[in-house]
């Protein structure tokens, strides 16, 4: 195994050492970092140790504030992983990634049905694909017509919920795998990457961070955002209320060539 902390490192050292924030809100579902370079957005993580996070940001460098997606209270981690987005989910850094600009949805509940179906079909054993969802999301029925699903939820919100310790087990042999992108507040993903290696991999959500080091490290597509209107983020993010749906978010999708060629069969 790689050292875990070399994905962090890797995605904070790109950032360059002149930009400066300008800007840190936590609300009560999202925290909002605005920098010289755009603004960028995580989900808020509660839990882990109880460090707080430290005020007076302003005119620092954005370098410096990334680096607290390194920290063990959660809460600060995500604030980090908001730094590290107001750098990398910018869209002039995207078209580099292999962003998808002629997908028909970026939903990965509606684009990872047909490969579901397709997995399905090419099964000779007569077997059904194995899917696993780490993080509770809503419309998983559509994927589980084609799939046997597993929900990993570090605190169960429905009777079928799966602790999250089970990814040692299901996720090796898994054809489909989706994850948050808190998994990288929580520290999880580098492991949750590297035992869903041979499945198709998909990491999701506000807090994905959507650039090389998580692609190179075994995502096979990034279902995150940019912030399409940094006023009205931050305004919905100081007032606590949530950001999907307000129309701060333009959600874009990012695939590798090995995701490109899954999705396009």
């Amino acid at each position: 195994m790689t050292d875990a902390w070399s994905l962090y490192d890797q995605m904070i050292a790109q950032i360059p050492e002149d930009v400066l924030v300008r800007h840190v809100a936590m609300g009560a579902h999202h925290c909002l970092v605005e920098a010289e370079c755009g603004t960028g957005v995580a989900a808020l993580h509660r839990g882990g140790a109880r460090l707080r996070m430290g005020r007076g940001w302003s005119d620092r460098p954005l370098r410096e504030l990334a680096a607290c997606a390194k920290s063990w209270d959660f809460e600060v981690a995500s604030v980090g992983v908001a730094a590290l987005n107001a750098w990398h989910n910018q869209r002039e850094r995207l078209d580099a990634l292999g962003l998808i600009k002629d997908a028909e949805s970026t939903d990965p509940f509606v684009f990872l049905v047909p490969v579901a179906a397709r997995v399905a079909a090419e099964k000779n054993d007569g077997s059904r694909p194995r899917t696993v969802v780490v993080g509770h999301f809503p419309h998983l029925a559509a994927i589980a017509e084609h799939a046997d699903v597993a929900v990993l939820e570090r605190t169960a919100r429905a009777d079928t919920d799966l602790p999250d310790t089970a990814c040692e087990y299901l996720l090796p042999g898994a054809d489909l795998v989706v994850m948050t992108g808190m998994t990288l507040a929580n520290k999880t993903m580098p492991r949750l990457l590297e035992l869903a290696r041979d499945a198709l991999t998909c990491v999701v959500g506000p807090s994905a961070t959507i650039c090389a080091p998580v692609l190179e490290a075994g995502a096979d597509l990034v279902a995150g955002s940019v912030v399409a209107d940094a006023a009205l983020a931050r305004e919905v993010v100081t007032c606590g209320a949530p950001l999907h749906g307000s129309g701060a978010l333009e959600h874009v999708l990012v695939a590798t060539p090995r995701g490109r060629a899954t999705l396009a069969r």
